[in-house]
């Protein structure tokens, strides 16, 4: 393989890098290093992967996903099912002081306070109060009545309320990379590629390892060739083009893992354009699907906001086929007409900016390419696309939306919350969507105490949103992560990837 020499050069650098960390350290490479150790502020996957070494939780899923408490003691429903009363275990900051009932109070009303900015916030609308009865009892009131406590809807990493002078908690504040924390690990070193981690002995569950490495490597290809060098222990996620090469190389496993994310293009609706919902559906059937899947690997197409194998999926709701005369005839019904090869309105084409997350990598570019070639063809100009990733994601995309369409992944925990991507006020809902027959599902699917009847909602979500195209509902990839032979216990869930890390092992014959 050839490679210039400034390739070569940083390759050697993370070879010397990775290589004085070999012993008790556990190495994993991200294409796009977690920016945020405060669990209120996580964006990304590489955020909430990073998140699960440090902090603890109120509950957390066990082996078989189900709920297991961390923090907490035990926990008792009231008869009314509206009040929970949780008492906590006794358990240590790593600066030494007590975890109390007011600091998971406080960890509440940081995420729901809008100077915060999370993205989680609408996560935790259920709690409608949190209180401190005493230093290690909290009780929690519920908006709605629950027949055993919620504790799968409680994954609530906790914060120390001594670390902050309030409860905005600003996304620069110092906690970002010095936080104080009761998990499996604490923050010994950050710098702009690597978080350093170190066993925190005081954790409820106690590491076997010493320490963990972090490392931002954005290429596949180099972090495949320190896989196969034996410098590094993970790689979160393999594409089709490195497993062959790994597999040939036999220096680890290639591990399949079921995954709760999918693949989206989204739609401005602040542009005119984009506002008309027979816009969007025209647009949709104007997508080759699997011409685009089929570029970058295997995966399931989906015509909805949820993973094939999720209970909340809708089969009766096909995938839509490529349809050019079918989408022509919605522009022609919108108001449209064609122009040469463009579809335009009052004499004037359609332009859209295209952008895609950066952290999606070549295949996202690659897809990225195919669909706005597609686009392109049909008679929509669209920009060449262009990655943005990072904070400049959060700012220029969620916050801003200075874009008309853009590419991303949503990755969810086992609640499959949607709720906050197309309710008028979810936080997550960067596309301005607002449809009236979707708030009243999403709200009968929230109130609905009976599991079959939740499910019933939600499939008809998943109707709905197929009908007016908030988004171009694109698959779910089949994942795979690179774990060394070294590793022992490495078990991997959807989404809590390092929830099971304590009974991870490195073997000492290195």
């Amino acid at each position: 393989m050839k490679r210039t020499a400034a390739a070569v050069a940083v390759l050697a650098a993370l070879v010397a890098l990775t290589a004085s960390a070999i012993g008790e350290t556990f190495i994993y490479y991200e294409d796009e290093m977690g920016l945020s150790s405060n669990p209120i502020h996580e964006d990304t996957m590489s955020d909430v992967r990073l998140n699960e070494l440090i902090h603890a939780s109120l509950w957390a899923p066990n082996y078989a996903d189900q709920p297991q408490p961390m923090l907490v003691k035990e926990a008792t429903l009231d008869e009314t099912g509206r009040m929970l009363t949780i008492k906590l275990k006794d358990t240590k900051w790593s600066d030494g002081k007590p975890v109390t009932a007011e600091d998971v109070v406080f960890t509440l009303q940081a995420y729901k306070n809008p100077e915060s900015r999370s993205a989680d916030r609408n996560r935790w609308d259920f709690i409608m109060k949190a209180e401190a009865s005493d230093s290690t009892t909290v009780v929690l009131t519920f908006a709605r009545t629950y027949r055993e406590p919620p504790s799968s809807q409680l994954y609530l990493k906790v914060i120390p309320k001594h670390a902050f002078k309030h409860t905005g908690i600003p996304r620069n504040h110092s906690y970002r990379t010095n936080p104080i924390t009761a998990g499996t690990m604490i923050v010994k070193e950050k710098d702009h590629k690597n978080w350093i981690l170190q066993r925190y002995s005081g954790a409820s569950r106690s590491s076997k390892l010493d320490e963990v490495r972090c490392q931002e490597v954005p290429e596949k290809r180099t972090q495949a060739e320190l896989m196969s060098y034996e410098y590094g222990h993970a790689m979160i996620e393999v594409e089709p083009q490195q497993r062959a090469e790994l597999d040939a190389d036999q220096c680890c496993t290639l591990k399949p893992y079921p995954s709760k994310s999918w693949w989206y293009t989204a739609f401005n609706q602040q542009n005119p354009h984009l506002a008309d919902a027979k816009v969007r559906s025209a647009m949709a059937l104007a997508i080759d699907r699997q011409q685009a899947l089929d570029l970058i690997g295997e995966g399931e197409l989906i015509s909805g906001p949820f993973t094939l194998s999720s209970r909340y999926y809708n089969h009766d709701v096909g995938v839509p086929v490529q349809d050019l005369a079918g989408a022509s005839a919605m522009m022609e019904e919108a108001g449209y007409e064609k122009s040469g090869a463009n579809w335009t309105k009052g004499g004037k084409p359609i332009e859209l900016r295209f952008f895609y997350d950066e952290a999606m990598g070549e295949q996202g570019q690659t897809v990225a390419t195919n669909l706005v070639g597609q686009l392109k063809k049909f008679g929509i100009n669209v920009s060449n696309p262009a990655a943005i990733g990072g904070e400049n994601w959060q700012e220029r995309i969620m916050q801003k939306r200075e874009y008309d369409l853009v590419m991303g992944v949503w990755s969810f925990d086992v609640n499959e919350d949607i709720g906050q991507l197309f309710a008028r006020n979810g936080v997550r809902n960067f596309v301005g969507y607002g449809d009236d027959r979707t708030d009243q599902l999403l709200s009968g699917a929230y109130e609905s105490q009976d599991p079959s009847e939740q499910m019933a909602y939600m499939k008809e979500i998943h109707r709905r949103l197929a009908e007016t195209s908030p988004y171009v509902f694109l698959w779910s990839l089949r994942n795979f992560s690179a774990i060394s032979w070294d590793v022992t216990g490495a078990h991997i869930q959807a989404y809590y990837y390092f929830t099971q890390f304590p009974d991870w092992d490195v073997s000492k014959t290195q």
